[in-house]
């Protein structure tokens, strides 16, 4: 007898394998990704790409080579911003329809929406001296 679980594993071992690649994020910025993938691969997961990426452009980069620090620093606030405005956009249209996740999917748009307020104005105070 066959294990009845096995196909729903090969699905899911699928899908993980999918994830972070070029397709997957095209269906995350369509908002075609269900809520807790595009909710938490979309902010959480692309952070764990995001952070070392700010090391190696905030850190590293201006330690070596200090005539690109600024340049490295515009990169990165452009890179996350962008991201953040994907992923928030793509979170707006899929949470209202997400019954399933009852109240948080509201909880969802409202931590969406703040985190881009705050890399907007993080941005903007990076830009105009005040950070």
């Amino acid at each position: 007898m066959t294990d009845r679980n096995e196909p729903t594993l090969e699905d899911i071992e699928r899908e993980r394998a999918a994830m972070f690649r070029p397709a997957w994020i095209a269906s995350l910025a369509r908002g075609a990704l269900p809520l807790g993938e595009t909710f938490w691969g979309g902010f959480l997961g692309m952070q764990l790409i995001l952070m070392p990426l700010w090391l190696v452009l905030v850190v590293f980069v201006p330690a070596f080579l200090p005539g690109f620090g600024w340049w490295t620093m515009l990169v990165f606030f452009v890179l996350q911003a962008v991201w953040t405005l994907v992923v928030t956009q793509a979170v707006v249209r899929v949470a209202p329809g997400a019954r399933q996740a009852g109240g948080w999917r509201w909880v969802a748009i409202l931590v969406a929406v703040l985190t881009l307020v705050q890399v907007l104005a993080l941005f903007w105070m990076w830009l105009t001296g005040t950070l």
